[in-house]
């Protein structure tokens, strides 16, 4: 997958799928296993669960607008720094995250990504 190809995916990931809400775009977009590497831990994910997953954050955020503040590729790599704005459904609060994440790509879908995130944090400012 060429540089563009990688980036445009990573972008639908964060406008279709966190954005719009558009979990059904998961089997197109993310490879199964999906591994996920955070503070958490890491973990393995079916599509399925990558569904389940996606319903949980929906409540932490919706209608979310991302916002890509600075991208590169690097092989199989998408390095991404990104401040996702939307609204907290149980509160009504808007909600800002700002993000540092590592996607790899394998045939053409999310395989695995990196992810470090903070709440209420502006980097944009």
């Amino acid at each position: 997958m060429d540089a563009d190809a990688a980036r445009e995916l990573v972008r639908r990931w964060y406008d279709e799928v966190w954005g719009e809400g558009r979990l059904e775009l998961i089997d197109e977009l993310v490879a199964e296993p999906f591994v996920r590497h955070s503070q958490q831990g890491t973990v393995t994910r079916t599509l399925a669960e990558v569904r389940e997953d996606f319903v949980q954050y929906q409540r932490v955020i919706r209608h979310a607008v991302t916002t890509i503040d600075d991208q590169t590729v690097d092989g199989d790599r998408v390095w991404s720094r990104l401040t996702m704005r939307g609204v907290n459904p149980e509160t009504g609060e808007q909600t800002t995250i700002t993000w540092l994440q590592v996607h790899r790509v394998e045939g053409g879908r999310l395989a695995e990504t990196w992810v470090l995130f903070a709440r209420d944090v502006d980097w944009t400012a």
